[in-house]
């Protein structure tokens, strides 16, 4: 069941850099909590369905339509998946070009995201699931 919330993941990610909120929330619970830190500044909470629509507007207002994740490599933790990727994106204000190393921990349920928290740390990650990355074995691409 899990390496199929690894392949549903994969597929969250390709509507994300597809821009497509509607394939977002298809993939999401009704009750989904986002923790973001790269929509508002200094991080928000976004919960259900109308808060990732609002999550979407605030990444599009600080990013514009440019922002995209570079996944890396997933990790297969049972009920939970770790992803490492790389944000590409351009300041909607400023226009300056960064490329943030991120990580996700994502809980899904009935094949639905139910949960996800964005780190730009990514051995803050590790710390909340009390892993090191010697510990971790990539899912299979």
């Amino acid at each position: 069941m899990s390496e199929d919330n690894v392949e549903l993941l994969r597929r969250w990610i390709d509507a994300f850099n597809a821009r497509d909120i509607e394939a977002l929330i298809a993939y999401s619970d009704p009750s989904i909590e986002l923790h973001s830190v790269f929509a508002a500044v200094g991080g928000a909470i976004y919960r259900g369905h109308d808060g990732m629509r609002r999550w979407h507007r605030d990444l599009e207002d600080a990013w514009g339509e440019e922002i995209r994740l570079e996944p890396e490599s997933y990790f297969d933790l049972g009920e939970h998946v770790l992803s490492f990727y790389v944000y590409h994106a351009r300041g909607q204000h400023s226009e300056a070009g960064v490329a943030m190393p991120a990580a996700s921990v994502s809980r899904w349920r009935n094949g639905l995201m139910v949960y996800v928290k964005v780190y730009t740390d990514r051995a803050n990650a590790l710390r909340d699931l009390g892993l090191s990355e010697d510990e971790l074995e990539p899912a299979a691409p």
